[in-house]
C-alpha cells in the first residue's frame, strides 16, 4: 500500500519578472507565490498555490525534491497562523463525523484543506479507506505542529548543506529559528553553514548563543574551541550536522 501523503507546511517561491517598457527598459520585480506542500513519496512533492487569504487553491503541481529545495523556501509561520488551526478543526470534525463528512458544509479554511488532502491521497494512489484523510491531517500532531515543521525544515537544511547549497541552507535554518528561536541545535547547524560560507565571526556568535541556551552542548563547545585556535582546515565530518 502506498504511503500516506505528508503535510510539509507552507513554502514560498520567488521569480524575477519584468514589467512595462520596450526593448528591455521595463522595471524588474520579484513575484512571490505562497504554496502548501505535501510529500507524496521520496520522489514527488505535491504543491498547491495559496490565494490572497492564504488558503490552498484546487490547482496542483508535482515537483521533485531537488526542484523543491532549490526553488522554494519555508514560510512556517504562514501555516501556523492560518492552516494549522484549520487542520486541528478538520481533524476534530473527521474524528467526530467520520467518512460521511460533507466538505461542502465546512468553513472556507477547513473545506480548502480537506479538498487538498483528498487530491493528495488520489495523487499518491492511496485507496479510499474512509480514515485516510484523518490520518493525513493528524499524522504530524494535529495540524502540523511547530515542532514537526522544525524537524522537517532542519532535515531539508542538512540536505542542502551537504549539496553545497549554503545560502539556501542558511535560509532554511533561519526559518526554523522563527519557529524555535532558542533551539541550540538549529543554531549549531546554521553556524556550520556560516562557517562553510567563510563567515567565522557570525559562526562563533551563533555557537555562543547555543551555549548560552545549553552550557553542556558538547558539539558547540568543540566547534568554538576549534575556531579560537584555527590552525587547520576542518573536514566535513569534524563537526557533523545535528539531526533533531
Amino acid at each position: 500500500m502506498p504511503d500516506l501523503p505528508e503535510i510539509l507546511g507552507c513554502y514560498q517561491s520567488q521569480k524575477r519578472e519584468k514589467m512595462g517598457g520596450k526593448g528591455g527598459s521595463g522595471r524588474d520585480f520579484t513575484q512571490r507565490i505562497d504554496w502548501l506542500a505535501l510529500r507524496l513519496d521520496t520522489a514527488r512533492i505535491l504543491i498547491f498555490p495559496l490565494d490572497e487569504g492564504h488558503l490552498p487553491l484546487p490547482l496542483q503541481k508535482i515537483v521533485t525534491p531537488e526542484e523543491f529545495l532549490l526553488h522554494f523556501v519555508p514560510a512556517p509561520l504562514l501555516f501556523t497562523e492560518r492552516l494549522g488551526p484549520a487542520a486541528v478543526v478538520l481533524a476534530r470534525l473527521l474524528r467526530d463525523v467520520g467518512p460521511d463528512l460533507d466538505h461542502k458544509t465546512l468553513p472556507d479554511a477547513e473545506r480548502a484543506l480537506f479538498v487538498v488532502v483528498l487530491a493528495a491521497l488520489a495523487a499518491a494512489g492511496v485507496p479510499d479507506t474512509g480514515s485516510a484523510p484523518l490520518d493525513v491531517v493528524t499524522a504530524a500532531g494535529g495540524g502540523l505542529s511547530p515542532e514537526a515543521q522544525k524537524l522537517t525544515i532542519n532535515a531539508f537544511g542538512i540536505s542542502l548543506r551537504k549539496r553545497g547549497e549554503f545560502d539556501t541552507a542558511a535560509t532554511f535554518y533561519r526559518k526554523a529559528l522563527e519557529l524555535a528561536p532558542n533551539d541550540e541545535r538549529i543554531m549549531f547547524n546554521l553556524a556550520r553553514v556560516l562557517y562553510e560560507k567563510g563567515d567565522a565571526p557570525a559562526c562563533s556568535q551563533l555557537l555562543e548563543q547555543a551555549l548560552a541556551t545549553d552550557p553542556d552542548f558538547a558539539e558547540a563547545k568543540a566547534f568554538l574551541r576549534y575556531l579560537k585556535r584555527r590552525n587547520n582546515v576542518a573536514r566535513d565530518d569534524d563537526f557533523p550536522d545535528i539531526t533533531i
